[in-house]
């Protein structure tokens, strides 16, 4: 999959799911968790759904040059993070939906095709900077 392909998916899904923390969190958290965001969890469903929205926006690729490495890096280690703590919730507590694994294996899938972007990123970087110091 190409790699701005990739960086627009990631992105792209992490709009549409803030939007749906934001407007419906008793769906999402019911589906994931197998409960409901009571008092300040519904408060805290959609303030994670605010972050995954722009995390989402700011993540969507560019034409400046440098920023598509540091979207790919931000959504990575969102991806990474969020796949270690579902995990842990499913192993841990009693919340388990009907989405928690998916979501688990979703998460962890999308990290590693961004873990390969960003490998590529570097490499090309690397690539780049030999070839400016053997032409100065």
């Amino acid at each position: 999959m190409p790699q701005k392909s990739v960086v627009m998916a990631a992105a792209w899904l992490e709009i549409v799911v803030g939007m749906l923390l934001l407007t419906a969190p008793e769906i999402l958290v019911r589906c994931l968790f197998a409960a409901t965001p009571e008092g300040v969890g519904a408060i805290l469903a959609r303030f994670a759904g605010v972050g995954l929205f722009a995390l989402g926006v700011a993540s969507l690729p560019t034409e400046v040059t440098g920023s598509q490495s540091r979207a790919v890096l931000g959504l990575f280690l969102f991806n990474f993070g969020v796949a270690i703590l579902l995990a842990w919730v499913g192993i841990v507590t009693t919340f388990r939906g009907v989405l928690l694994w998916p979501v688990v294996v979703l998460h962890t899938v999308i990290a590693a095709a961004l873990l390969l972007q960003l490998l590529t990123f570097k490499t090309v970087n690397l690539a780049q900077k030999h070839s400016e110091k053997v032409v100065s």
